[in-house]
């Protein structure tokens, strides 16, 4: 089916692709614990601005901002696992 009015182009912004995230100085699971909370929280606000904005330069951000979120709780996660698994092998 062909579309009535076509898609506007994509921005250069969501043509970004942002590396993976490293910790070098690694917090503790407490800490993971206390930043995935705030990063979850941000991105369901910010979820909420990419619904209520009109395509643009404002929802491709909010698009950027949700990934790079994303990214950081991605590598919190798997840095949260993997202490609960060291510290389970040392017990």
């Amino acid at each position: 089916m062909k579309k009535l009015v076509p898609d506007p182009p994509a921005s250069e912004l969501l043509q970004l692709d942002p590396p993976n995230l490293l910790f070098q100085d690694l917090p503790s699971i407490e800490e993971c614990e206390q930043l995935l909370i705030a990063l979850i929280h941000t991105v369901n606000h910010t979820t909420t601005v990419l619904i209520d904005s009109g395509p643009g330069l404002t929802r491709d951000a909010m698009g950027m901002n949700i990934r790079l979120l994303c990214r950081a709780i991605h590598a919190l996660s798997n840095h949260t696992s993997t202490r609960i698994l060291e510290q389970c092998h040392e017990r």
